[in-house]
């Protein structure tokens, strides 16, 4: 399967790609950034490319992490610091970081747009011991939830997220976002902690939560120095969240980026580990589709859905 983002939906165009380049407009910004992956020419005349506002140079890969690299961004046009793109009607806010992100990847709004058309109910009836019955937001979990896309799109539509990140500058900019949407104080839940120890936590707790989204680094380290690798921490985590999905659970997503993994095996790894679940799993490539109608590929995905 391959999911496409059109950029229909908000304030963000791929306009161009090539030599080792993207060219893209976030808002009023245009940016060219490195993707090393893209090793064909540039479709568009270089005057085009020679309009963007700043370009990231590269300083070499990070010794720790060759996914993630290193640069200074050359400015060209004065560039506020941060600025603001919409996204529907959420608002984000941008700014330049050393490793060539701006705050958002723009392929994940395909998801945040297929977790809400999973949630069309805000609410449910759940029925207590007691046999009386109460209403209550949808509880949803955001693992490695970094500047906190997916938790704006999640809390707008009604959820209440658990957003865990073991970043405190991550955590410090989604509350950003969070205070610029005027969003409930209540509908966000803020975790600086390691995404591992927390699930375990929440599992021993009896927790439950009626979807997931994680966005697992290739590799990294939580607050206490602890290493974590993709392929070989992936499946304890998974094995745990699937103990945390609720009988009502709506969907449990898997994003992938910068790994040796591939969207089969995150198809694979997830059908053993919810198999009981029932429902539907799909995995397949997150992409970008470029204003020429070329289209990229900027990492992979998982995902299952219960059966509705």
């Amino acid at each position: 399967m391959l999911l496409e983002t059109f950029n229909k939906s908000w304030d963000y165009e791929l306009l161009d790609t090539g030599d080792g380049f993207r060219l893209e407009r976030w808002g009023e910004v245009t940016l060219a950034r490195l993707d090393p992956q893209i090793i064909w020419p540039k479709s568009l005349a270089q005057a085009e490319w020679d309009k963007a506002w700043a370009i990231f140079n590269s300083r070499g890969k990070n010794a720790d992490n060759d996914a993630e690299t290193r640069g200074n961004w050359k400015i060209r046009k004065a560039i506020p610091n941060p600025w603001i793109i919409k996204f529907n009607d959420i608002q984000f806010l941008l700014k330049l970081s050393p490793f060539k992100h701006t705050g958002i990847f723009a392929e994940q709004s395909a998801q945040w747009s297929w977790m809400a058309s999973k949630l069309k109910v805000e609410s449910y009836k759940v029925i207590k011991a007691d046999n009386s019955e109460y209403s209550d937001r949808l509880k949803i979990l955001n693992l490695f939830g970094y500047t906190g896309g997916a938790t704006m799109v999640l809390a707008k539509a009604g959820c209440t997220v658990t957003h865990v990140d073991a970043s405190k500058p991550a955590i410090t900019w989604a509350s950003e976002n969070h205070k610029l949407n005027n969003l409930p104080k209540d509908s966000v839940r803020w975790i600086l902690d390691d995404a591992v120890k927390f699930v375990n936590r929440e599992v021993k707790r009896g927790s439950l939560y009626d979807g997931i989204i994680m966005d697992p680094p290739a590799f990294g380290h939580s607050p206490s120095g602890k290493t974590w690798k993709f392929n070989q921490d992936l499946p304890g985590l998974l094995a745990s969240c699937a103990k945390l999905l609720s009988p009502n659970a709506k969907f449990l997503v898997i994003n992938g980026y910068a790994t040796n993994s591939s969207a089969l095996s995150l198809n694979n790894i997830l059908e053993d580990t919810l198999k009981d679940k029932g429902g539907n799993i799909e995995s397949g490539e997150l992409c970008l589709k470029q204003k020429t109608g070329r289209i990229i590929s900027t990492g992979i995905f998982a995902r299952w859905a219960k059966n509705i």
